[in-house]
């Protein structure tokens, strides 16, 4: 027997046994156990997936956003809420449209096309004819005396014919405040033209060898108006 045998042997005979009876290591080649924490997002999905969860809560807010943004570019400035009437299109503006305004009491009524009605009524019966049209202000006389009419106004001329045609109205005289004509005795077939320009006022006075022509004598426009005095006013409205 060797020294190395006399030796004891009872510590290691321990050793030997718990070496033994020791667990095997694990080998770094099993998977790392899962604790299911992700599992638990998705039980709480609805079965689209959270993706599509954020998708449509961004496509509400972007929604949101454009119809702020679209309220607040399109609501009127202080002070231009008045001002849409006169903007074209474009964005520029436009001018007010130009009040129209016609000659009252019957001078401009039922007159026809050129004054035609206008004209039958003066040629139908004795008396003095005044009518208004496009053509300018128009007098025939359909008596057996000269008449003799004043006119005053702001503007007034006598034009060169009274035959619808502007176009040899070149010897018109100059625009004054108060002009007189006469009226040759006749049929009511001729007459005078006269442009009172841009009067709104316009005051007539028919005479015949002096007198006043009686205002029921005097005939306004193409239907049955007549006047109501001598001298008579006619204004623009």
């Amino acid at each position: 027997m060797s020294d190395f045998d006399d030796e004891p042997t009872e510590g290691l005979e321990a050793t030997d046994t718990a070496a033994d009876e020791a667990p095997p290591r694990k080998t770094r080649s099993e998977p790392v156990p899962d604790d299911d924490w992700d599992d638990d997002w998705d039980d709480d999905d609805t079965g689209r997936g959270g993706k599509r969860d954020l998708t449509l809560v961004y496509a509400i807010i972007a929604a949101a956003v454009v119809i702020v943004l679209a309220v607040v570019l399109t609501r009127p400035k202080d002070g231009d809420s008045g001002s849409d009437a006169n903007k074209t299109n474009d964005g520029g503006t436009t001018a007010p449209a130009e009040v129209v305004k016609n000659w009252q009491g019957g001078v401009g009524d039922a007159v026809g096309k050129d004054g035609a009605d206008a004209q039958k009524r003066a040629e139908s019966a004795e008396g003095v004819y005044v009518w208004t049209d496009f053509g300018g202000w128009h007098l025939r006389n359909n008596n057996a005396k000269d008449v003799s009419v004043t006119v005053t106004a702001d503007q007034v001329r006598v034009k060169k014919t009274d035959d619808g045609d502007d176009g040899d109205e070149s010897g018109d005289t100059p625009f004054a405040t108060e002009t007189t004509v006469t009226l040759p005795a006749g049929d009511g077939k001729d007459g005078i033209g006269l442009d009172l320009g841009t009067s709104e006022s316009a005051t007539f006075t028919f005479t015949i060898d002096g007198n006043n022509v009686p205002a029921d004598q005097i005939f306004l426009g193409g239907a049955d108006a007549v006047a109501d005095q001598n001298p008579v006013t006619f204004t623009k409205s």
